[in-house]
C-alpha cells in the first residue's frame, strides 16, 4: 500500500523555489509602490500648475487687472504651496513680444517637489 504525501526532498525543493521567487516579487511590489507615490506627486504638481495658470488667465480677463497685470512680481513664489507643504510653485512672465502686430507674453508656472522633476506649464497671453 502506497502512502500519500510529500517526501522531505520535495518539501525542501518547493521551499527553495518559493524562496527564490519571493525576492523578485517583493522587489517588484516595492518598486511599484514607490512609483505610485511619484505618479501621485506628478499629478498633484500638474494640478497645482493648472490651478495657478487658471488664476493668471482670470487676472488677464479681469477688467480690474487685465493684460498689464501679468508680471512676475505680481505672482510671488509659493514655498510651500498653501495646503501642499511638500510643493513649491513659481511663476515667470516673459517680456512682451510682438507677432503680426499683436503683443503677447509667455507665462511659465513651475511646480516642484523632492520626489519628481519640476513640472512646468507654459502658455501665451495676447494683449488685445
Amino acid at each position: 500500500m502506497k502512502q500519500a504525501g510529500f517526501t522531505l526532498v520535495e518539501v525542501v525543493l518547493i521551499l527553495v523555489i518559493v524562496g527564490v521567487a519571493i525576492l523578485p516579487l517583493s522587489l517588484l511590489f516595492a518598486n511599484a509602490s514607490m512609483r505610485s507615490g511619484e505618479a501621485r506627486d506628478a499629478t498633484t504638481a500638474a494640478q497645482l500648475a493648472q490651478a495657478k495658470m487658471e488664476e493668471i488667465a482670470a487676472d488677464k480677463s479681469s477688467p480690474a487687472r487685465g493684460f498689464d497685470y501679468l508680471d512676475t512680481a505680481n505672482y510671488p513664489p509659493e514655498n510651500p504651496v498653501v495646503a501642499f507643504p511638500r510643493f513649491r510653485r513659481s511663476v515667470n512672465v516673459s517680456a512682451d513680444s510682438t507677432f503680426d502686430g499683436v503683443r503677447f507674453r509667455a507665462v511659465n508656472v513651475t511646480v516642484s517637489t523632492a520626489s519628481i522633476p519640476p513640472v512646468t506649464l507654459t502658455t501665451w497671453f495676447a494683449g488685445h
